[in-house]
């Protein structure tokens, strides 16, 4: 595991992201329409400038959008606790300490687990936050009990 940064007495042990696979769809429709173009242009057609203009402007700004809504979570891991960052300008923080945390739980629907992605709900007494779109939830699920696990024992690092 690779120690990333130093908060005070909590070590920030990794950072995460929601994952691009959730965006596959729009990615697809992205790598049509420019297959679409090229098969235009192999076929000796002409294509309008302004309809070339207009995709050329749906891919930057799919891509753009997808990107922002991608920057707008983050989750990061610590040597004891597990904190959870939403916003743009104003952002919400989260934080759950592993001492709390009671279950884990991971959900994924067809198109999740066809991709392995998917979301992981930490419990307490109840239903608690969800880190949305995780990248390989289920080793994802078995690093943070493993750090869990040494976190209870009081086995995390400190320098």
């Amino acid at each position: 595991m690779k120690k990333v940064k130093k908060k005070g007495n909590r070590k920030r042990i990794r950072k995460l992201r929601p994952s691009r696979k959730l965006y596959m769809p729009y990615y697809s429709m992205i790598v049509i329409l420019a297959l679409f173009l090229i098969y235009i242009k192999y076929t000796g057609r002409i294509i309008n400038d302004t309809a070339f203009n207009v995709v050329l402007f749906f891919a930057i700004v799919i891509i753009a959008v997808t990107e922002i809504h991608r920057i707008g979570e983050s989750y990061h891991l610590t040597s004891s606790s597990v904190i959870l960052d939403t916003g743009y300008f104003g952002i919400l923080s989260k934080r759950m300490e592993f001492e709390a945390i009671s279950d884990i739980q991971i959900l994924q629907g067809p198109w999740q687990r066809l991709l392995n992605f998917g979301d992981v709900q930490l419990f307490k007494f109840g239903p608690g936050p969800i880190m949305k779109n995780i990248n390989r939830p289920n080793a994802f699920v078995n690093e943070l009990e493993q750090i869990i696990i040494k976190a209870k024992a009081g086995e995390h690092e400190e320098e």
